[in-house]
């Protein structure tokens, strides 16, 4: 199946919920003549009915689960068929009754039985009407004979008919045995070849692939769970075998497909893009105007924040205003007071003296005079620079109070000196820079092309340098590398080195036979000799020189990163395994050189990319299984080989493969199977052989009609096909009345008994 470029297919989560099987009551009419039961009991699908009908009354899962459940039940609960999905707790529960398409398991057979009876009608002890039922080709004895005597122990049925699913599907349309052929019947676990001639299923000759419908469902799982290591959800069994029937096909020339396959213009046209549902992102979802009125918002409250502040700031003015009116006051009162007094009104005002006063007075005043100036825009006066009048004097000429505040004037002489040293560096530097910026731009103006070139060097010398840097990292974390090796040997060559210890003695020396290092702290030193952070401080004056040529590249050469990005893109998408893993969609860069800007259609569309899977090669080869075994890893010839062996076995019975039949499940409803099994026939048949190859008009259901049109209409047939209760008790549980569809029955050899009779 094609789908059209750029379709992405959303897959289901599982199945739809079926419609619950509703019991039959006319149990007593449809059995009335011996009218026959049905059962195709399948290793996937059980289906049932009557045989005068056209389709199957019940068709369910061939599994039971058997649970307690005491929110509902004292007792145990048993669920079939699709029921076993309607309880939670159910689920661990969950059994078949086949192991590799043979029944095995008689407990879950017989609750499968059990539902069957009771969704027909059946309320008595016993089942009056013949049964008929579908085995697999050469089923062993034990499951036979288990079988036998489950139906007439347990429900005393009068008859039991086995046949062959594939070989009754094959009756319903060919409409006989008479007409030679070779069936591939394909079930869940198996598939088989069964030649017909001579009026019946010739199953001395018939072979075995041990690949089914379960087989390549896994196949498709591994595939993809390789191909998709870090996928963020799991991939159901389900969701497997629903690829397989949505997009898997059969290449008629699988080499040739394969060698071309993931070329663009092939690609496009069969890579299938699968969506997985995925969380959404949170986005933006305002308007322009939205987002403009919320930047109008914004302003606004910038506004009145600045309003607040400016209050805030005038208020303090006022206050430190008012605080120099009452503190001035203090300073004129001084002399209509006492001394008494006026330290009472000092202590009271929260100061020691007459110079904390002055000092309150005078930072009280440059306060007030700094706002009062800014609010008449007058510009703030250059300070003068400090004097330091006692430092040049020698301290024999001064006292000790002197002798401190030189000590204190050459501290704070030396921080302005410092100060002003590195504000002239400071200055120098940016006109420096200024002029760099100059001259740059003058050249841009007049010499573009050849700033331009330099620019672009210039960035392919910092990606360079980064990327050494990356590689030379990738490089330490492999031990066996140059790099990784070269370390570790001046790591042991600093742990080994001369180490002072507080004594002076050399506590470890070269070729010592002590090895204690690490006992002190001062070792573990070494460590941060080679740290990362040099390096780390590296990469960020490199981002941010990179993002500088960045932005003048985006401004003045716009075209020039986008071409970057898109041979970086180019470089990735023509590499086989991003084709294979991403198809042809673009890539994502890690870090683009031109600046992205993603709307919210973009982030949800990038979101999708992790949940999506991409079917490309393995629509073909999943299917390929069945041709080449070795796929898969199993020892066994494929389905051409197996045909040609039958062929030969049967001395050139040419007449098989001009009536080859396909049906079941599995394989044979993938579409280009008929194409590439008569292509590969006619490679192993004589020239000019007819070779026709045909498909069940419905592979899933066409044994239960089989069946059914076979038992009404072959009436003779179906009368000495029936093993009776007393065949049963006479010959043993796996006795088997052959017929046209019916296994091989060889009788055990009786041995002579070693007692003397």
């Amino acid at each position: 199946m094609a789908m059209a470029q750029g379709d992405i297919y959303e897959i289901p989560d599982g199945p739809s919920d079926p419609s619950p099987a509703m019991p039959s009551f006319d149990f007593t009419n449809m059995g009335q003549g011996g009218t026959p039961i049905v059962i195709d009991n399948g290793s996937s699908m059980c289906r049932a009915g009557w045989a005068s009908e056209n389709n199957p009354r019940l068709e369910f899962e061939s599994v039971v689960a058997r649970y307690r459940n005491r929110k509902i039940s004292s007792g145990p609960i048993l669920l079939v068929g699709d029921n076993v999905n309607s309880d939670p707790m159910a689920k661990p529960s969950i059994r078949s009754a086949f192991d590799g398409g043979v029944v095995t398991n008689f407990d879950a057979m017989e609750g499968i039985l059990d539902y069957v009876f009771t969704l027909l009608g059946c309320v008595d002890d016993k089942i009056d009407q013949p049964i008929v039922m579908t085995e697999t080709a050469c089923t062993p004895y034990t499951s036979r004979k288990n079988m036998s005597e489950l139906l007439f122990e347990c429900y005393d049925v009068p008859s039991v008919t086995y046949g062959i699913d594939s070989v009754w599907s094959y009756y319903k349309n060919m409409g006989s045995f008479a007409a030679d052929g070779l069936i591939f019947g394909s079930g869940t676990s198996a598939s088989h070849i069964i030649p017909i001639y001579d009026s019946r299923a010739q199953i001395d000759l018939c072979k075995r692939i041990n690949l089914g419908g379960l087989s390549i469902t896994e196949y498709m799982l591994k595939l993809m769970q390789l191909k998709y290591p870090a996928f963020p959800m799991k991939i159901t069994e389900w969701q497997s075998q629903h690829l397989i029937d949505k997009f898997a096909y059969v290449a008629e020339d699988y080499e040739k497909e394969l060698s071309c396959y993931l070329a663009t213009e092939n690609l496009q046209q069969k890579d299938v893009i699968v969506q997985f549902p995925f969380p959404m992102p949170s986005l933006d979802e305002r308007t322009e105007e939205e987002i403009e009125r919320t930047a109008e918002r914004r302003r606004e409250q910038a506004k009145k924040m600045q309003e607040i502040a400016a209050k805030k700031r005038q208020e303090k003015v006022d206050m430190r205003a008012k605080e120099l009116e009452e503190l001035s006051e203090i300073r004129d009162s001084k002399n209509e007071m006492d001394a008494e007094t006026f330290a009472e009104r000092l202590k009271d005002a929260g100061l020691d003296d007459e110079k904390d006063l002055e000092d309150a007075i005078a930072s009280a005043q440059q306060v007030v005079i700094r706002a009062q100036n800014k609010e008449l825009g007058i510009e703030p006066e250059e300070k003068e620079a400090p004097s330091f009048p006692l430092v040049d004097i020698p301290d024999d000429e001064l006292d000790d109070e002197q002798k401190q505040e030189k000590r204190k004037q050459a501290f704070l002489k030396a921080s302005h000196e410092a100060r002003e040293r590195a504000r002239i560096e400071k200055e120098k530097e940016k006109a420096r820079q200024e002029e760099l910026a100059r001259q740059d731009e003058e050249r841009r103006l007049n010499h573009f092309d050849d700033w331009l070139a330099d620019l672009k060097a210039k960035r392919d010398t910092v990606i360079a340098r980064m990327e050494d840097r990356k590689a030379h990292r990738k490089e330490l974390n492999d031990r066996r590398s140059h790099a990784s090796q070269v370390r570790m040997r001046n790591i042991a060559d600093l742990a080994a080195a001369e180490t002072a210890n507080p004594t002076g003695n050399k506590r470890r020396r070269r070729g010592d036979q002590d090895d204690d290092f690490g006992a002190e702290d001062a070792d573990w030193n070494i460590y941060r000799d080679i740290s990362k952070d040099d390096e780390a401080e590296e990469n960020e004056e490199d981002e941010a020189e990179l993002e500088t040529y960045n932005k003048q590249l985006v401004k003045h050469a716009p075209d020039y990163l986008e071409s970057l990005d898109r041979a970086a893109r180019a470089k990735i998408e023509n590499t086989t395994m991003y084709r294979f893993t991403d198809g042809c969609q673009p890539a994502i860069l890690e870090k683009p050189a031109a600046p992205q800007k993603l709307d919210n259609a973009a982030i949800v569309a990038q979101t999708a990319r992790e949940y999506q899977l991409h079917l490309n090669i393995e629509r073909i080869r999943v299917p390929e299984t069945i041709f080449r075994p070795g796929l898969v890893g199993l020892d066994q010839a494929g389905l051409l080989e197996t045909i040609d062996g039958i062929l030969r076995q049967t001395s050139g019975r040419l007449s098989l493969i001009n009536n080859v039949f396909i049906t079941g499940g599995g394989f044979s409803t993938i579409p280009g199977m008929l194409e590439r099994l008569k292509r590969d026939i006619q490679s192993i048949a004589p020239a000019g052989t007819p070779i026709k190859v045909r498909r069940a008009t419905d592979p899933l259901r066409d044994a239960w009609r089989g069946a059914a049109q076979w038992c009404t209409n072959e009436v003779e047939a179906f009368a000495a096909s029936r093993v009776s209760k007393q065949d049963y008790l006479e010959q043993g549980g796996e006795y088997l009345r052959e017929h046209g569809a019916s296994n091989r029955y060889y009788a055990a050899p009786k041995r002579d008994s070693p007692f003397p009779t």
